[in-house]
């Protein structure tokens, strides 16, 4: 039987045993935990207490519940089970698709709203603060994984396309082809940072206390202007990307 120690309250001793059990990798990432009953036996104490200290470990990130199968470990220093390539392809055809392998998909249908441009869009796009701006919003699932998808458009550049009367966008390669038609080359720049989720976003996408976004913002350049951005959020330990590098090479000093 694992000695409890006063003065400490007893929920918090067991919480400090565990995560020193997790972050020591006693208990692996994706190993469950043993039951409320098995360490109630093990610590003498009630199953209330143990469940006290489980759910200080749930609000750190460390373990989640996975009912009816119990709950269980999420190491912050394990891999995400998922790594995505990102980069684009372009086939014969014209179409525009992800490059990775991972095949998300829209749960149910987009939204389409108007939003006005916020200082980050305001940096990204070259739009004024406060311009409105045509979003399609999803959920894309793959797997068990979800993430958050919008499209967004300014409206000074949606006045000089099909969207102008009509708001609902269309899914990015379809976009993606109409202004290589209309521009000369289309180019992408992406950027990556991790950010804690609004409520909205925690419930969408089924976020546990503690975890962490992952957000990638795609701006696509139609020539020198910025024409459309992308932000896909996805959870931060679900999801690793994977870029190449490019080599800038750079001229010899004399």
């Amino acid at each position: 039987m694992v000695e409890i120690k006063a003065p400490v309250s007893r929920w918090k001793q067991v919480a400090d045993y565990l995560r020193e059990q997790i972050l020591t990798g006693a208990f692996p990432s994706g190993q469950p935990l043993p039951s409320e009953q098995q360490l109630a036996d093990e610590f003498g104490l009630s199953r209330p207490t143990i469940r006290q200290a489980i759910n200080e470990l749930k609000s750190e990130g460390l373990v989640e519940v996975k009912r009816p199968r119990g709950t269980f470990v999420r190491s912050p220093y394990a891999r995400p089970s998922q790594t995505e390539e990102r980069g684009l392809t372009h086939d014969a055809d014209g179409r525009y698709a992800d490059a990775g392998d991972i095949a998300w998909r829209d749960l149910g249908d987009p939204d389409f709203y108007r939003e006005d441009a916020t200082v980050t869009h305001t940096e990204l796009l070259g739009i004024p603060a406060g311009e409105p701006m045509l979003v399609r919003a999803t959920v894309q699932i793959a797997g068990d994984a979800r993430r958050s998808h919008k499209l967004i458009m300014p409206f000074s550049v949606a006045t000089e396309t099909p969207w102008a009367d009509d708001p609902r966008l269309p899914e990015p390669g379809d976009l993606y082809a109409h202004f290589e038609a209309s521009a000369k080359g289309l180019h992408w720049t992406e950027h990556v940072r991790a950010r804690m989720p609004m409520p909205d976003e925690a419930a969408a996408l089924n976020l546990l206390p503690g975890t962490p976004l992952l957000q990638v913002t795609r701006i696509t350049h139609a020539g020198k202007t910025p024409v459309v951005m992308e932000e896909i959020a996805v959870r931060g330990d679900a999801l690793e990307v994977s870029y190449p590098l490019p080599l800038h090479k750079t001229r010899a000093t004399k």
